[in-house]
């Protein structure tokens, strides 16, 4: 790991990094002058789980800026979890425990000389896809995004629901499911059920490769019945976070919904089914997904803008 080094004051043109801490893998990329750009690269979230993990991620930093030649002022990392109120601290991340109770902003930006600013993974998701994505122009918009975890957002009036810190941790709904959970599980909740890691388990029960596990011959009834009740689970949770927040727009994505031959009309179906659309006379505007992860290079720039209007605002009282 490099030490810190200093580099240039940050301008509107400079370039962000960002990096997306997922289950499986941290992805890296750029944004410039609002817009992605065409670097990316993947690393392995296990080597945060191996070692120090706030070490390790100055570490990819420092192979990132070698690549690039750019050595960042402003780095956005969007957490998979609770942050504290102090966007500082990362109070619960289920699918990277290491990186519990680090004061993760703090503590990177000690390293590398930079300004890092945290983002609930699921926030800096519907913001890219609110501002250049599949629900653009849309308000009142709920995201729901199913990965190794399931994340989800609301986006009111441009600005996303936060209640009193985080606020839609829809994967930590209490629930109890059909199935048996392992040991190692989560406790009851709907991540157990409907999340990627529950889809694993579903694989590795019966033998097949889990990217191909929704290409499978329907003569396999055992699993079958397995997946469909798996994509019901789904539907519940979008049918628990309708009722709770009243959107416009259900946006849904995460890397479960993209794989090859997931049922998505299944899954609208259901999702019909569990919202309250009898009750309401709303149609349902479900709309899935435009970027996958590179919608937190769009979402970005939203965040450093957020950052540096309460830095003015806080310079602007302690003058008065």
């Amino acid at each position: 790991m490099k030490s810190a080094q200093k580099t240039a004051a940050p301008t509107e043109d400079s370039p962000v990094l960002v990096i997306d801490i997922g289950g499986t893998h941290i992805k890296f990329g750029y944004s410039r002058a609002g817009l992605p750009d065409g670097y990316r690269r993947l690393f392995s979230t296990d080597a945060l789980r191996d070692s120090d993990p706030v070490g390790a991620l100055a570490d990819m930093i420092d192979e990132v800026s070698t690549d690039t030649g750019m050595r960042p002022s402003t780095i956005v990392v969007a957490v998979p979890g609770f942050i504290d109120t102090d966007e500082d601290r990362v109070l619960h991340a289920a699918n990277v425990m290491s990186l519990n109770g680090r004061r993760l902003a703090t503590e990177l930006g000690q390293l590398t000389g930079s300004t890092v600013l945290l983002e609930r993974d699921a926030v800096l998701m519907l913001t890219g896809e609110v501002l250049s994505g599949a629900a653009r122009h849309a308000d009142h918009v709920l995201g729901i995004f199913f990965g190794t975890g399931i994340g989800a957002a609301f986006m009111d009036d441009g600005k996303p629901f936060r209640g009193a810190g985080w606020a839609l941790e829809i994967g930590r709904t209490p629930f109890f499911g059909d199935s048996t959970m392992p040991e190692d599980a989560p406790p009851d909740c709907l991540e157990a059920y409907a999340s990627g890691r529950a889809l694993q388990r579903i694989a590795d029960r019966y033998g097949v490769a889990i990217d191909r596990i929704f290409c499978q011959p329907g003569s396999n009834a055992p699993l079958a019945h397995e997946l469909d009740r798996f994509v019901r689970y789904q539907a519940i949770a979008v049918g628990i976070a309708v009722a709770m927040v009243s959107p416009c727009t259900i946006l849904l994505g995460g890397g479960v919904v993209n794989m090859d031959g997931y049922p998505r009309e299944k899954l609208r179906t259901l999702v019909e089914k569990y919202v309250p659309a009898a009750e309401t006379r709303r149609m349902t505007d479900l709309r899935w997904c435009e970027h996958g992860w590179l919608a937190v290079l769009h979402g970005a720039p939203a965040v450093v803008a957020e950052h540096r209007g309460r830095s003015s605002r806080r310079l602007v009282a302690a003058n008065r």
